[in-house]
C-alpha cells in the first residue's frame, strides 16, 4: 500500500479512536485513559519493530535523529495529554477539529522550514480547512 493508502488508514481510526475515547472518559481519568491507550500503542511498536527485524540499539545513539525522536516524543506527549483532557470536558465535535488543526501547523512548518514546495492548491487545502474548523465550532 502507498503512504496515501496508510494516511487514509490512519485518517479513519483516528477519527474512531476519538469517538471510542469520548465514550471511555466519562468513567475513566484522562491520565489513566493516556496510560493505557499508549501502553497499547507502545506494545504495537514493539511488535512491529519484531516483525520488520528493526533493531532499537543499532538507533540508540547520540546523535540529531535521536534529538528529533526525542523532542517529537516531548510534543506528542504534550499533545496527546491536552486532546485527551479537552475531549474530557467538551463536544467531540468542537475538540476533534480543533486538535485535527495540527494539519495546518505542520504544513507551514514544512513550507517554512523543510522546503517543501508552496502550491495555490495546498494554499487553497490549508485555507478551505481553517475554514472548515471555524465552522464546526461553531
Amino acid at each position: 500500500m502507498s503512504y496515501v493508502g496508510w494516511a487514509f488508514v490512519a485518517m479513519a481510526a483516528y477519527g474512531v479512536t476519538a469517538v471510542l475515547l469520548k465514550l471511555a472518559l466519562k468513567d475513566i481519568p484522562p491520565g489513566v485513559a493516556v496510560v493505557i491507550t499508549n501502553l497499547v500503542l507502545v506494545l504495537a511498536g514493539v511488535g512491529l519493530v519484531i516483525y520488520r527485524g528493526e533493531s532499537f540499539t543499532a538507533h540508540m545513539t547520540i546523535s540529531r535523529p535521536m534529538l528529533w525522536v526525542l523532542l517529537a516524543g516531548l510534543m506528542l506527549s504534550l499533545s496527546i495529554v491536552s486532546y485527551y483532557i479537552a475531549l474530557s470536558r467538551g463536544p467531540t465535535s468542537v475538540v476533534v477539529p480543533i486538535f485535527a488543526m495540527y494539519v495546518l501547523v505542520a504544513t507551514f512548518i514544512g513550507f517554512a522550514f523543510l522546503g517543501e514546495e508552496v502550491k495555490l492548491t495546498r494554499v487553497a487545502g490549508v485555507l478551505l480547512a481553517g475554514g472548515a474548523i471555524f465552522l464546526l465550532t461553531r
